[in-house]
């Protein structure tokens, strides 16, 4: 794995190349935006190892996909993932937060498959109108995914999300 700076990697994402086996220590995706909040590329992460992720308050209108990828701190809050969200193989050692996100529009998918999450992962106040699948998942810390049931900042899904397989718990209140 090949570590490279914050810059390098923000210039191979924007001109639309995947992140492949390098390791990044902080990756802030603020400045791949057009007018500071929308994101027109396509971002690709596959065996990576990126130490703090930001997206927060981004809306992304072409897909994002991490595959086999090592995440430490991932914030995620009010991120827009229009064209979908896909985490594959994941590990997440820190905290992450897709707290008020989400608004992926159909047929685009958030998914979280067979990731791994060391610390508590926040789904507070989110809204998916797409399809959410997340399937073979450990929630070490524990989600509010399912949680504050009968609030008005509960997780919302338009189509009915697809949830199986996973261990830890997923209705946790709070946020």
């Amino acid at each position: 794995m090949n570590a490279i700076d914050a810059s390098h990697a923000l210039e191979l994402l924007r001109s639309e190349q995947p992140l492949q086996d390098i390791h990044v220590d902080k990756l802030d995706l603020h400045s791949l935006a057009t007018d500071q909040t929308e994101v027109p590329v396509s971002i690709t992460a596959r065996d990576s190892r990126i130490d703090a992720l930001d997206t927060s308050s981004l809306v992304f209108h072409r897909p994002v996909v991490f595959e086999r990828c090592h995440l430490g701190t991932t914030f995620c809050w009010a991120t827009y993932f229009l064209a979908g969200a896909e985490f594959i193989e994941c590990t997440f050692d820190g905290p992450v937060t897709f707290e008020c996100g989400g608004h992926n529009e159909p047929p685009a998918a958030f998914v979280l498959n067979a990731c791994t999450f060391s610390h508590f992962v926040n789904f507070f106040d989110c809204w998916y109108p797409g399809p959410v699948h997340i399937r073979g998942c450990h929630f070490s810390a524990g989600s509010n995914l399912l949680g504050n049931v009968d609030q008005p900042f509960v997780t919302s899904f338009e189509l009915p999300p697809l949830i199986e397989d996973n261990t830890g718990t997923l209705s946790m209140d709070g946020g």
